[in-house]
């Protein structure tokens, strides 16, 4: 008897542990996931890049090296605003030999002014001394004609100044084209040169654009403009700030499709951030806004089964997978909007590897996921 209920002990034992590893152990592995109502958007996903309706390289005229510059690419400069310095020396050279032409214009006019009144004077005196006798006709005379070559004199040295003057302000005038300004207000999207670098008329220095000139260019699927109108939301990233999120406007949408890529481009209002640069070129990653839903069931759409037109999802019962028929809709991004068939807090299930679930099927949750 005593053997006997020995191994009757020792059966029921293992008995035990037995339905102890097969209710704890045994098991599908699947990954369950609790719903909760949210907030959705159903929208298109598209990338695109910064672009400008116009923009402008500033060029120079002459030839002079480098001598500074004064800002750095993707930097926002008012008009007028100094961006870089030539090389000034040959140009200062003309201006300070012209400025010297004119002072000494200046100061041999002023002395033949002078001349001028002393000569009138003795031609005066000489007229009356030839009427009483006292000189020759040949005296009056070179008296006259020295007072006529000091009148030449003076125009001549007017006509010196008026050119002195000139190249003044003509090499003033170049002088001026030896300091790089920006003709408007807008972004240094680009710089071609550097200090030392001897530039010329062919050489573009700076390209700017007007911030007012800047979109966002995107392209739109043709089989997905249906939904797409202009006013409509859109949600920006831009690939140089990954941590923000841009909430824009779709203001224009082409009316022909590009028939290489199958397309239609859009543009997208820039973001209006003082310390933001959005350059030209840059790129980024957009939601265009189709509806905006609230207080929802959606499931990522690899917890649902088809099966001859009919859906269903496996909600978690105890230990048991339980096959569940449920209506939906399909939304983006690889989601389904539920309609009927679960609920808030109900736990769905899929398998961990590859393949379907069965109903009534024994299950081991691995891992568990919250909406």
């Amino acid at each position: 008897m005593k053997i006997n209920y020995k191994i009757f002990l020792i059966s029921f034992i293992t008995a035990l542990l037995l339905l102890f590893a097969w209710f704890f152990f045994v098991g599908v592995n699947c990954i369950a996931l609790k719903i909760k109502k949210q907030n959705a958007i159903k929208g298109i996903t598209v990338t695109g890049n910064v672009k400008s309706t116009e923009d402008t390289a500033i060029t120079t005229d002459i030839t002079a090296k480098i001598e500074k510059i004064t800002i750095n690419e993707g930097d926002f400069v008012n008009k007028g605003q100094i961006l870089a310095y030539l090389n000034r020396e040959e140009i200062v050279g003309e201006v300070e030999t012209s400025q010297a032409k004119l002072l000494v214009a200046q100061a041999e006019l002023k002395r033949n002014h002078i001349d001028y009144l002393d000569a009138a004077s003795d031609e005066k005196r000489y007229k009356e001394l030839y009427k009483q006798g006292a000189v020759s006709k040949r005296d009056l005379e070179e008296r006259t004609l020295k007072r006529q070559e000091i009148e030449a004199s003076i125009d001549q040295k007017k006509q010196e100044i008026k050119a002195a003057q000139g190249e003044i302000k003509s090499t003033q005038g170049k002088l001026n084209k030896y300091i790089i300004k920006a003709p408007f207000s807008g972004y240094i999207t680009d710089s071609f040169v550097s200090t030392g670098e001897v530039i010329s008329s062919t050489n573009p220095l700076f390209r700017i654009i007007a911030p007012e000139n800047i979109y966002l260019d995107a392209d739109i699927e043709e089989n997905e403009i249906s939904g797409v109108q202009s006013g409509q939301k859109v949600l920006v990233i831009f690939d140089a700030y990954p941590e923000k999120i841009f909430e824009q406007k779709l203001y224009l949408i082409s009316k022909e499709v590009n028939p290489v890529t199958g397309t239609f481009k859009a543009r997208i209002s820039r973001p209006d951030k003082p310390n933001l640069k959005a350059l030209v070129g840059m790129t980024f990653d957009a939601t265009i806004i189709i509806e905006e839903y609230s207080n929802i069931l959606i499931i990522p759409d690899d917890f649902v089964q088809l099966e001859d037109n009919k859906a269903y999802v496996f909600k978690k019962r105890n230990l048991w997978a339980q096959k569940t028929p449920v209506e939906i809709n399909f939304f983006n991004n690889n989601r389904v909007k539920i309609l009927k068939g679960i609920k808030e807090n109900d736990i769905i299930l899929k398998k961990a590897e590859k393949g379907k679930l069965t109903d009534k099927q024994k299950i081991k949750i691995i891992e568990a996921r919250e909406q």
